[in-house]
């Protein structure tokens, strides 16, 4: 019997928590490939189990208190030197890789890739965050500083580099065609909830009554630019006007500490409750299940305006109405009744949308009734199947 074709997946991420990765490795082994994962080590020391067709090849820690630039950097650089030693060895020792998926960030990975790719083996960039954006918000520096310049030039590089490059949202991908982008050798596959781990909840007949706990909840990254911190100070904002108010909050991040002394200060400790870190995927339906509202507060930001969280679209499928902010990208996919939107960095007029939808059960249903409609447009199916191309056509 002929062995599936390898591919060899290159991701700076826990695989654990990182849904894009999770959902291309289980695409690729359903195709019948299998799969080398190179990523971090997982932050509980627990190394994910391998299987049949997927071997996992942890290369190093990353940790979270990490603010300054060189750290991140070299951190970066020696990733991607073990990631190509450890793939040039495994193709020559009988890995014979088809195909190298490049995960960005950074786009440098690709380099780890280019040996291969002298020896006749394809890759592809995975473009899910743009870092000029990325790196203007977190180091608050201006378009025209000279990092940026670089920055754009890196990406520029690598997309020319790359045998072909998706990326995550139509107007990311919009951008990245001004930097250069070939729309001939480019694709968007979506971030959307996996049905295998996120099941499609059914929408209840009659509007919810307001039970025991009116529940809040936000999941991932908790970063200064996801604007968590607004969150918390809308329910300060609420004060007793929902007395059974609790707002969870799901992930871990360089931000967490500030949050965490935030709900203390405002005297909302006993609402705000924090995970232990981050969740392994596999494990937010059942934590995000039942909840009254999803949160998602986000900075309009430079960094933000490209992205359409991945959360807001989990919260959709399970059911659960959201309360967001009115950036392009998610205005491109989104309008009220879907989603209810409030804006960027107001706690009060976030607050009030809260208390309006807890007093307006009713509405609550038809917000998460309207904002099905998306998945009419977009199926999991059908970016799948996009990405499984692209990868057949590279493999060929």
């Amino acid at each position: 019997m002929e062995s599936p074709k390898r591919i060899a997946m290159v991701a700076y991420t826990f695989y654990d928590s990182d849904p894009r990765v999770r959902r291309h490795v289980a695409a690729l082994v359903n195709a019948g490939y299998a799969v080398d994962l190179y990523c971090l080590i997982p932050r509980n020391g627990h190394k994910e189990d391998a299987s049949e067709h997927v071997r996992i090849f942890h290369l190093q820690e990353r940790t979270y208190d990490r603010t300054g630039k060189l750290a991140i950097i070299l951190d970066y650089v020696k990733f991607a030197f073990r990631c190509a030693g450890k793939l040039l060895k495994n193709h020559l020792s009988g890995a014979k890789y088809a195909l190298i998926h490049i995960n960005n960030m950074p786009n440098f990975l690709l380099m780890s890739a280019l040996p291969l790719r002298l020896m006749g083996v394809g890759n592809l960039l995975d473009i899910h965050d743009t870092m000029p954006e990325i790196y203007q918000e977190r180091f608050n520096v201006g378009p025209k500083q000279w990092m940026i310049r670089c920055l754009f030039f890196e990406e520029w590089v690598c997309m020319k580099l790359a045998g072909f490059v998706i990326t995550t949202e139509h107007t990311k991908w919009e951008r990245l065609l001004e930097n250069g982008l070939r729309k001939d050798k480019s694709a968007v596959t979506l971030n959307l909830p996996d049905p295998a781990l996120f099941p499609e909840t059914p929408l209840p007949e009659e509007p919810p009554g307001n039970g025991e706990t009116f529940r809040l909840v936000y999941h991932g990254a908790l970063a200064r630019r996801l604007g968590i911190d607004v969150a918390i100070q809308a329910v300060a904002e609420l004060g007793d006007r929902i007395p059974e108010l609790r707002f969870d909050i799901i992930g871990d991040g360089e931000f967490r500490s500030e949050l965490v002394e935030l709900s203390e200060q405002l005297n909302v400790a006993h609402r705000v409750c924090f995970s232990g870190g981050f969740v392994p995927t596999v494990q937010l339906p059942d934590m995000l299940s039942g909840a009254s509202l999803g949160i998602v507060p986000s900075r309009n930001s430079i960094a933000t305006q490209l992205m359409l969280p991945t959360k807001l679209l989990e919260y959709i499928w399970l059911g659960i109405p959201v309360i967001t902010v009115p950036t392009p990208t998610i205005q491109h996919y989104f309008q009220e009744p879907m989603v209810r939107f409030a804006p960027a960095e107001d706690p009060q007029a976030l607050a009030e949308a809260i208390n309006h939808l807890y007093e307006h059960p009713e509405e609550r249903l038809a917000t998460a009734r309207a904002a099905r409609q998306f998945f009419d447009h977009y199926s999991f199916e059908s970016e799948r199947e996009r990405y499984l191309n692209a990868v057949d056509a590279l493999t060929r």
